[in-house]
Formats: C-alpha cells, sequence, structure tokens
C-alpha cells in the first residue's frame, strides 16, 4: 500500500510539473484570450479578399497563393488612457516569439517603427508565418499567415507578384481600414 501511495504520489507530482510551464501563453492561446479585449481589434480574413488574380499569376504564385488558407490579425490602437496595457501588451508578444520554435525570417528598425518576421514549420514547409510590427505612438498589429505546406521560395514569389499589382489590395484595406486611424 505504501508503495502504491508513493507512485500516486510521484504521477500527481510529475503531472503538476509538466502542466506548470513557464506561464507564458502560445501564440493561438495569447489571440483567443485578447480577441474579446476592447484595446484589440481581431479580424481573421480568408484568402479570397486579397483579390488575386490567378491569371496574371506564374505556377509558383499560384502554388504558394493556394497553401495560404488565411489572415488573423490582431491589432492593439494605443491612446493615452491604454499606454500601459500597450507596453505590458508589446512585452508578452516579444517574449512569447522569442520561443525558440519561431524561426526568424527578418528584423525591421525603421526609426520608430519595429517588426519581425518569423515563421514555424521548416524550411521546407512552412506552417505559419508571423509578422510583428509595432509604432509607440499607434500601436501593434500581430499577423498570422496560416497555410499548408508553404514553400519560402513560393512565397517570395507571391511577394512580388503583389509588388507588380497582381493581388488587388481594395479588399483587403478595407477590412483593415480604421485599425490604426
Amino acid at each position: 500500500m505504501k508503495n502504491l501511495k508513493s507512485i500516486f504520489f510521484l504521477l500527481a507530482v510529475t503531472i503538476l510539473a509538466a502542466s506548470c510551464g513557464d506561464g507564458t501563453p502560445s501564440l493561438q492561446e495569447y489571440y483567443v484570450d485578447k480577441a474579446e479585449n476592447p484595446n484589440f481589434i481581431s479580424i481573421d480574413l480568408p484568402t479570397s479578399l486579397l483579390g488575386v488574380a490567378s491569371s496574371s499569376l506564374t505556377e509558383k504564385q499560384k502554388e504558394a497563393y493556394e497553401s495560404v488558407k488565411k489572415l488573423n490579425v490582431l491589432a492593439f490602437k494605443v491612446n493615452t488612457d491604454n499606454k500601459a496595457a500597450y507596453e505590458e501588451e508589446k512585452t508578452t508578444v516579444q517574449t512569447i516569439l522569442k520561443d525558440d520554435k519561431y524561426e526568424e525570417l527578418m528584423v525591421i528598425n525603421s526609426g520608430k517603427y519595429k517588426g519581425t518576421v518569423k515563421y514555424l514549420g521548416d524550411d521546407e514547409a512552412i506552417d505559419e508565418v508571423i509578422l510583428f510590427g509595432s509604432d509607440d505612438e499607434n500601436g501593434f498589429a500581430l499577423v498570422r499567415v496560416l497555410g499548408n505546406k508553404m514553400k519560402p521560395e513560393n512565397m517570395m514569389s507571391l511577394v512580388e507578384a503583389v509588388q507588380k499589382g497582381a493581388v488587388d489590395s481594395g479588399a483587403l484595406e478595407s477590412q483593415l481600414e480604421g485599425i490604426f486611424n
């Protein structure tokens, strides 16, 4: 009986230790927790809103576009009343993105605008691209580009298509209008 109690105690301690972690939520948990917070604007956008004229895309660009399923946008608009909350939330997001599971693609630091582009997956098949940008006067935006086996080289090709106007950004802009205005 004493051995049985010891085994149950050891099992309980193991389960408790495994469930504690460091208290930092996952990015998905963060999105869910903040979706209803009045300081945040949360938008889920299907790729159909991107207005892509697929006839003007190369095969690589089509493959990249078809691998993107949706975009999750979470934005925090800072004002004089929520400046402290903004700093706290920005630090939380930065802490989440420091996790080793996120591979860094790019860091942006142009004066007052700061940002990072990271991804989940491997070099052959990216499952999620994360864009985080902040400006202490306006706020921050966290964008998750969700897809299935996105290829980095194809995604770069799709970015080129966007720059050349193959994507009608008007529909997307109307969805995002007012976030930082």
